[in-house]
Parts: structure tokens; sequence; C-alpha cells
């Protein structure tokens, strides 16, 4: 804590030497306005920033917005979910009093991000593909947490339980979590829940701003380890003068959220916090009806066993606080100081000769960061970080209220990034980055620690070549403490014509081995070891992607499609029975070539009457045939689709939506080992799922919003939840009510 302290604290002195601009006795000027939109209504809480300063703000529901700014001349840009953004030219040399108009947008595709390339560009203008979930979407599907989030929002995307732990575990594009690579902030996150999985419960979706998902490895600035994709996760910032959110979610089944934001942004100075506590009961599934699998004994022998059985679905208790404080020293310089902690206990039922639990998984988190920017001009900006995350777990003995650790993870990250704006036609960024990460694990011998370190240099270049065309470059080298020197090149080009996108790419991607990979030697109850492999390589992907899109005034349509090929891709030797003997299990690199490939259809238009309609259908292929078996656990295809609608009477705000998913059924095999028979062939056939979820909502005057819900209205229910392990786990119908009240609009401020 003293060492993430004092480094902090240098970063501030260090960059504090930029400051010495003193803007105090500079003459300044009251920039105030309204922001409307083509109907004359207010666009409540648009953004308004002076571009390449530290200035903005939000306006607030009536559209009102009002800035401080030094004499000069100014390009304002006006954005706000769902309309177009604006760039205003303004000279400051006297008070102003502007009215401003926002055209509604047709499509989402004049959302800026800045995730794939580090520069604010909209999603039409970025050569390689990226997908936004808005907080007005979150807000729409109205999710528990952030897993329910992305199972009704990404198609090729599966949740199932990880063995031992039955807790969330993530498959994406046919690959499995620890090919993501998840971000708060452009932030790295440390620990795992399931195996090889981050703590989905850590992503609080209350104070979430946007998610920004980079499919691939096309990133160049985040990581070449992210070989399936990157889901940056950017939060809520100080917007206003004043902000205060209170909000409260439950269920029939006693699930409960409850948030709180609060927050200030004066001239200078802004502040918020963050904080939430969720809770979700622990329940019990039953098979509807027996499971038939097939069995193939090694002496020949093809058999029919049935199976019927009761799973337990783990439930949590978790709280999240989270404090941002900014501080804007002039125009040109500021920095930001981020802290968080995290706490979130496993909930189990009890077995039926206990009457208490007697242990629980406890899950904690700290993290902090600090974060200065200096705009040096209009086309030039450096930006230095530091950010320190440790995710811990326990295991807490209710009875005598102690604990012990038997897991630490903790990284340690430093990144210098420098942006340069060329000619108007290059966005140049260059970079440096160190990390650490250590770990301390209970399948460790011993419960060692191990670490590993990590030096990385970036170079990217973003080239409008010209109106049509565009074209991003970038080269990545990793130095690693264990596996050296490995450069990563990535490019991805855009050509327009007319209503028509043509996107493709090329990109190297490198994948280090985990230190659990590397180092683990586990006693699998007394069976066998699961034990790592010091001589393990590192994976290295290449992808092709390839991309077209249809714009058509509110029509939008797109094909995506992907082909990765792995070299050296780290697989489990599954147990084998020798001599009456289980062997070990241990990580190795596979031989030959791995193959994964893909395509996804996206559609998206607008109706009149402010409805709208979205699907998106996902093929992915791992590639996982052996003999011409199939052993893939990855349902091949998946479908999700959406309606809303939205309607304003007089002075109410009202919305409905209808949100749906559907994953294919598969024929899967797998490998058992079995003592008496050696090893045995099972084959099961996992039926498809489906579910859908209703959100009817009202927003009333005084900043109150009613969401009313009901998820899986249609009762579908799994038949054989204990033989699938990516079996949708619903209870039935769920009613939901979420109420929250924007305190700033209740007392008028």
């Amino acid at each position: 804590m003293k060492r993430n302290v004092i480094i902090l604290l240098f970063i501030f002195c260090l960059t504090s030497v930029f400051a010495s601009e003193n803007d105090a006795v500079k003459k300044s000027y009251i920039v105030k306005g309204v922001i409307k939109n083509q109907n004359n209504e207010p666009v409540s809480y648009a953004s308004v920033m002076a571009v390449s300063t530290n200035i903005g703000i939000s306006a607030n529901v009536s559209g009102e917005f009002q800035l401080k700014l030094n004499k000069g001349n100014y390009k304002l840009r006006i954005s706000c979910t769902g309309y177009e953004s604006k760039i205003l030219e303004i000279e400051a040399i006297k008070d102003l009093n502007l009215e401003i108009v926002l055209d509604k947008m047709e499509s989402n595709l004049s959302e800026v991000v800045i995730t794939s390339t580090q520069s604010e560009k909209m999603l039409k203008d970025i050569p390689v593909v990226t997908r936004v979930i808005t907080a007005e979407e979150i807000k729409r599907i109205d999710p528990q947490d952030f897993k329910n989030l992305l199972e009704y929002e990404l198609p090729g995307l599966q949740f199932g339980r990880a063995h031992g732990s039955n807790l969330p575990s993530m498959y994406f594009q046919g690959m499995r979590g620890r090919y993501i690579l998840f971000l708060i902030d452009g932030e790295r996150i440390a620990g795992e829940a399931a195996s090889d999985n981050i703590d989905f419960n850590r992503l609080g979706i209350d104070n979430i701003e946007r998610i920004e998902i980079v499919r691939g490895t096309m990133s160049t600035l985040y990581g070449s380890n992210a070989l399936s994709g990157v889901v940056n996760i950017i939060t809520k910032k100080a917007n206003r003068p004043f902000i205060g959110n209170i909000s409260t979610r439950m269920s029939n089944y006693l699930d409960q959220k409850y948030t709180l934001l609060a927050g200030t942004r004066q001239r200078k100075f802004s502040a918020l916090t963050s904080a939430s506590y969720s809770y979700r009961m622990p329940y019990q599934l039953e098979d509807l009806e027996e499971a038939r699998n097939r069995i193939i004994y090694p002496d020949g022998r093809d058999t029919i066993e049935t199976i019927k059985g009761k799973i337990g679905v783990r439930g949590y208790q978790n709280f999240m606080v989270e404090q941002k404080l900014g501080y804007n020293f002039t125009e040109r310089f500021n920095i930001e100081i981020k802290g968080g902690l995290f706490q979130n206990m496993i909930l189990d039922i009890l077995d039926s000769n206990e009457t208490v639990i007697k242990e629980k998984d406890r899950f904690r988190n700290f993290t902090i960061s600090g974060k200065a920017r200096y705009i040096l001009n209009e086309n030039n900006i450096i930006d230095l970080s530091y950010h320190h995350d440790t995710y811990y777990k326990d295991k807490y003995y209710p009875i005598t209220k102690r604990s012990k650790r038997n897991y630490g993870n903790s990284i340690d990250n430093i990144k210098l990034n420098y942006k340069l704006f060329l000619l108007s036609q290059h966005y140049f960024t260059a970079g440096m980055e160190f990390y650490n990460e250590t770990l301390k694990h209970y399948m460790f011998k011993d419960s060692t620690t191990h670490s590993i370190q990590n030096y990385v240099l970036y170079l990217q270049d973003d080239y409008a070549i010209s109106n049509r065309v565009s074209l991003v470059g970038g080269l990545r080298m990793d130095y690693h403490s264990l596996y050296k020197v490995h450069v990563s090149p990535k490019i991805s080009a855009m050509y327009k014509l007319k209503n028509f996108i043509l996107r493709g790419g090329y990109a190297t991607g490198f994948r280090s081995p985990s230190l659990k990979e590397l180092y683990q030697k586990w006693d699998h109850n007394g069976m066998f070891f699961i034990v790592g492999n010091k001589d393990l390589k590192p994976e290295i992907s290449n992808q092709l992607s390839l991309s077209g899109e249809l714009i058509v005034g509110a029509f939008n349509a797109s094909l995506n499609g992907y082909y990765n090929w792995f070299k050296n891709r780290i697989i489990q030797t599954p147990p084998t029975v020798k001599n009456g003997k289980i062997s070990d299990m241990t990580y190795k690199n596979a031989d030959g070539v791995s193959r994964i490939y893909g395509v996804d259809l996206n559609m998206q238009v607008r109706l009149p009457l402010n409805i709208m309609l979205r699907g998106a259908y996902s093929y992915v292929n791992d590639n996982a045939k052996i003999n011409g078996r199939n052993f893939s656990m990855f349902r091949p295809h998946t479908v999700v689709w959406s309606a809303s609608y939205s309607r304003k009477i007089g002075k109410f705000d009202l919305n409905a939506g209808v949100n749906g998913r559907w994953l294919s059924g598969m024929y899967s095999w797998s490998i058992i080992p079995d003592l008496k028979n050696k090893n045995k062939l099972i084959a099961t056939n996992y039926a498809p799922q489906m579910i859908w979820k209703f959100n009817v909502g009202c927003y009333f005057p005084r900043g109150i919003n009613l969401n009313i819900g009901v998820d899986n209205f249609l009762n579908t229910r799994s038949k054989n939840v204990s033989n699938d392990v990516y079996a949708a786990l619903s209870r039935g119908i769920e009613l939901i009510a979420n109420v929250s009240i924007n305190i700033a609009e209740t007392i008028g401020k």
C-alpha cells in the first residue's frame, strides 16, 4: 500500500512540472447555452467538450450548460447518445449565449469510440471492427449483473459452469476466457473467480458509461495476449456541477441490488463516488427428464446410459465502492486518481445434513490508479499512468468468524503514451509499458509465489488516406522475463463506397503461458495431480478478418468473417488409465496448427413511431474433431435479437423492449477415465437453449424512473441441466422491478 502511494505521489510531482502555466490571471468568459433537438425539445445530459483541452461539462435535464473559458479560439464538441455529434467553432472574447440543435442519429454508427485507436472516432470511421454497448442499452435491458448483460447483447458468446468451483466460465468466438482481455477504463483486471475467468461481479453495470469490444487480436495498444478480443468497460465520470442518483432493483426470487452515485464537477475539481450492494440467492435446479448418453468402452461395447440429477447454483452477496478525483491545473494539464474496494461472498445451498454453512468462499479486491495528461497543443498529447490491482481469495468460517487466505494475485502497470496529430491525416500513437504480475495460489506446491515481468514498446499510425480510404498499422514489441522478445504486427484497412463500407485486417498475437500453466501442482482429491509445465512455449496466433457493411438511411447490415490459426496452442492432456492408475493431467503445446473460424451477421433498422429492431447471428467452428468425432463444447450457432419502442407523452417518457437469445444444440464427445474400464468415450446430445425478456419503463418528471421486467417470460427450462455445463440456469419466470431517482432533477439542480 505504501509503495503504491509513493508511486502515485512521484507521478504527481513529476507531471506537476508541466503545470507552470498559470491561467488564473487570464481573462475568462462565460459560454452558456441550451441544446435542443429538431423538435425544439431539450436534449438532456448532452456532453459539451472544448477540443484539445480538459474543459467539459454535461447539460442538465433542460439541455442547459455553462462553461468558463479563457480568452481564445475553441472548438466545442457536442454529443449525446442517440444524436449526431456536432463541432462548433467559437471565439471567447466576450460572454456567449448559444442555441445548439442536434440531429437524431439514424443508427449507432455515429457513436464515438476510443479503444481500438485511442483516438475519439465514430464507429463508421474506424477500420477495426468494434462493437459498442451504451448506457442506454444497458438501462433498457436492466440486467442483474454483467454476465446477464453480455448474454443478451453478444452473439458467439456462451457462459457455463466451471468444473470444481461451479462459477461462471466464459467462451467467446470458440475461445476460453483466458484469451479475452477485460479492461476497466483501459486498465487490466487482476484475479480469477472461476479458472481462467475474471470475477464478473467486479464489473458493476450501474457505473458503466459504455462498453467497447474489439474482436480478435487487432488491438496494438492493449496487449498481444488478447487473442479473442478486448472488452473495455468505460465507467462514468463526474460531468455536471451536481450528480446524485440512487436506485434499487428487486425480483420475485428475492434478488436485490442497491446503487448510489454522487459527485460534482467544478471548473478545476471533480469527484465521483459510486457504491453498490448486490444479492443473488443460491438455488437448486433439477432435471426435467433423463439424459441419454452413448458410451463406447475400450472393448467395443456400445451402450446407452441414462442420467437424471440436480445441481446447486451458487449465489453471491457483494458490495463495491469506488472513488474518482480529478483536478485541472490548467486548461491543458490535469490529473485523475481512482481507488476502489470490492468484496464478493459466494453463497451456497445447505447440504441435507447441515444446519449452518461451515465455510464460504470470499473474494476481495483493492485497486488504485493515477493518470496525468498534458496537452502540449491541439496536435500533441502526453499521458502517464500507474495502475495497481490486487485480488484475494479466502476461506471464511462463519462460526468462528475467521478466514484463511489461499490465493493472491496482484498486477502493477506503468504506461507512458504519446499522441501526435500530423497533417490532418495521421494520428500517431507511441508508448512504452511495464507490467508486473505476482501470483500466490493454493494450486502451487507449498502455496508458493511466482511472478513475471513484461516490457512493451508499441507504435501505431491511424492514416486517413482520403475520405474513402483509411489505414491503421501497428507494431507491438513484448520483452517477457521468461520468453524474451516477440514482435506482433497488425494492419487494418477500410474503404468506403457510397452506402457500402469494406473492412479487412491481418494481425498476429502472442500469449505467454500463465503462471498457473507453468507452475501448478495440485492434488485432485487423491485421484491424480494437475501439473504445470515449465517447458511450455508461447502461443502464436494469426488472424485474418473481412467485413462488409451496408448503410441505407435507417437500415444497417454487416457481415463479418474471421479466420484464426494458432501455433503452440496450450491444451490440457486428459487423464488416462494405465495399469489400474489414472495418469496426471498436465499442460502441453498442441502439435500442428489449431484453427478457429466463423462469421457474424448483424442487422439494425429504425422504423417509424420510434421502433428499433436489431438482430445478430454468429457461427463459430473451433475445429475440435478427432477421428471424425466432435469434441467441442461450444455451440456453433447463436442468435440475439431485440425490439424497442419509445414515445414521449407530455412530460412522461415511455419505453418498452423485448430481448431474446437462442443457442443451437450440439452433439459432442468426451473422454472419461474409468479404473474398471480404462478410458471410455461418452457422446451427449445437448438441446438448444432459448430465453426471452420483456421490459417496460416510464421516466417521470423530477427524475424518477420506473422499470418493470419479466425475464424468461416463456418459462423455458433446460431439461438436462445436470448433464449440460453450458445450460441456461433459469429458475423460471422472473418478475423484476427497478426504481431509480435522479436527485439532481428532484431538487432542481
